[in-house]
């Protein structure tokens, strides 16, 4: 059984990440989409949680810039009354890639992050790396990429500085004109503490409702090896969500 406060961190990390799971147009046009969401439940227990997300992205036939940012915050209050904050999140972040080759791609991306429940008061981690297009159409893409991050984390108490290794791949397909799906798996093995390491996986399948309203099924899961005292390493989630799309086709 999940806690309710790792439910609503991975909503976050889903939100901003796998909102639009199509292969971006190389046209030069920003698209992305907005997402909010409210949950509340009554009983033994009272609970309210509400979330917000953005994100956009701009594809040229050399280039691609990516922008996120999402924010949440829950809390809980018992038989008792005494309440609790069940999450107090905000992520953010932007990625760019720069086509070399017909087939190679380097990139940059910086993502900011803070979690109260995770005691982390701010994770800024800069990463620069080259990748490969196996596969780049219109319906499909298929990367492969490598490259370095420097990791700064600042919790409640102390202070960590890391350089990672970051070693992954991602994969979009669209299949069909209302359907489509992507995932990526990254992995960052810390080089200054050879036994410590992080991983990411987001998959996600959108289905389009009408043209601007689309329904989403995402799986999210995070791995942590050296989190705060009293954090669990891993976190997994299963949703769906309805999201809303801006910009062109």
């Amino acid at each position: 059984m999940f806690k309710k406060n790792h439910l609503v961190y991975l909503v976050a990390a889903c939100y901003c990440a796998f909102a639009n799971a199509e292969p971006l147009p190389p046209d030069g046009e920003w698209r992305g989409s907005l997402s909010a969401g409210v949950s509340l439940a009554s009983g033994n227990t009272e609970s309210s949680n509400g979330n917000i997300g953005a994100n956009a992205a701009r594809a040229t036939e050399d280039d691609k810039l990516q922008f996120y940012l999402t924010a949440l915050y829950g809390t809980q209050t018992d038989a008792n009354d005494v309440d609790t904050e069940t999450a107090k999140l905000a992520r953010t972040g932007v990625k760019y890639d720069h086509d070399m080759t017909a087939k190679t791609f380097s990139f940059t991306s910086l993502d900011l992050e803070t979690d109260k429940l995770q005691k982390l008061d701010l994770r800024s981690v800069l990463g620069v790396g080259v990748g490969y297009h196996i596969i780049k159409t219109q319906e499909t893409m298929f990367d492969i990429f490598t490259g370095l991050t420097y990791n700064r984390e600042r919790f409640d108490d102390v202070s960590r500085y890391s350089t990672e290794l970051l070693l992954g791949e991602e994969t979009s397909h669209k299949i069909s004109e209302a359907t489509s799906f992507k995932q990526r798996l990254a992995l960052y093995p810390n080089l200054r503490e050879r036994d410590e390491y992080r991983a990411q996986l987001d998959a996600s399948l959108n289905t389009a409702i009408t043209s601007k309203i689309g329904l989403q099924l995402t799986l999210s899961g995070r791995y942590q090896s050296n989190p705060q005292p009293g954090v669990k390493k891993n976190d997994l989630l299963f949703l769906t969500n309805v999201t809303y799309k801006f910009g062109p086709k």
